[in-house]
C-alpha cells in the first residue's frame, strides 16, 4: 500500500498500540451488542444517547490524520488495523483471529490462510444467523490476505458467493482461504466458511494490482 511505502522503516509494530486502545475497541464492541439487544425504557435511551455523545465530543477532541492506522509484524507483514474487514482497532470490522501469516516472497508462491471468528449480535441478518454481507467481507478479507501472502496484492474486483447453510452467531468459525494463481495483473483465490465440520459459504474471488 502507498501508506507503507510513504512510512518505510518507520512502520510501528503492534505491540505499539496500547492496551488502553485494544480496551476502547472491546468496549465498543459490547456496546454494538447490546444496543441491539436491549429492551430498556426509551427514557433510558434518551439519557444513555445524550451520555455517548458526550463520550463521542471527547473522543474527538483529537484525532489523527490520516486516520488509517498499519503495522508491521514480527515477520514483516503489514496489516492497516483499522480497516472494516478485520481491523483490531475497528470495532465494526469481525474479530479475526489469524493463524501466522506467511510473508510473500520474490515469486508467486500459492498459499493457505486460516482465520477463526465468532459473530455478535450486531452482525445479525436472519433470527440467530450472521448477515450475508458480514460473511462476504470476511471470505473478502481472508482471500485478500492469502493472495497478498501468496505474493499478489490487489483490489478486489469479482467476489463470487455461495450461500451453502445459514451462519451462526456466537459460535466458532473458520476461514479457510488459498491464494490459487496470478495472470499478468490478476490474482485469483478461493475459499470458504466453516462452522465446525459444515461449511457454511464458499467463494473465488478475483484481484487486480494497482500497479501498472
Amino acid at each position: 500500500m502507498e501508506l507503507a511505502k510513504s512510512m518505510g522503516d518507520s512502520i510501528p509494530s503492534p505491540d505499539s498500540i496500547s492496551t488502553e486502545s485494544h480496551e476502547l475497541i472491546a468496549v465498543v464492541r459490547e456496546l454494538l451488542d447490546a444496543v441491539i439487544r436491549t429492551d430498556i425504557d426509551d427514557a433510558a435511551k434518551s439519557a444513555i444517547a445524550t451520555d455517548i455523545k458526550m463520550v463521542n465530543d471527547r473522543l474527538r477532541t483529537k484525532v489523527r490524520h490520516p486516520y488509517i492506522t498499519i503495522v508491521r509484524h514480527l515477520n514483516g507483514r503489514i496489516e492497516n488495523v483499522t480497516q472494516a474487514g478485520s481491523g483490531p482497532l475497528n470495532p465494526r470490522a469481525p474479530i479475526l483471529s489469524f493463524d501466522p501469516v506467511p510473508v510473500p516472497g520474490d515469486t508467486y508462491e500459492p498459499v493457505e490462510v486460516t482465520a477463526h471468528a465468532v459473530l455478535d449480535a450486531s452482525m445479525s441478518g436472519p433470527p440467530d444467523k450472521a448477515h450475508g454481507g458480514i460473511v462476504a467481507t470476511m471470505l473478502d478479507e481472508v482471500l485478500g490476505v492469502a493472495s497478498t501472502a501468496a505474493g499478489a496484492s490487489g483490489l478486489t474486483v469479482a467476489l463470487n458467493i455461495r450461500f451453502r447453510a445459514g451462519t451462526p452467531l456466537g459460535a466458532p468459525l473458520t476461514v479457510t482461504a488459498r491464494g490459487t494463481g496470478v495472470d499478468g495483473r490478476k490474482s485469483f483465490a478461493s475459499g470458504e466458511v466453516r462452522h465446525v465440520d459444515t461449511v457454511v459459504a464458499e467463494a473465488t474471488a478475483v484481484y487486480v494490482s494497482v500497479h501498472t
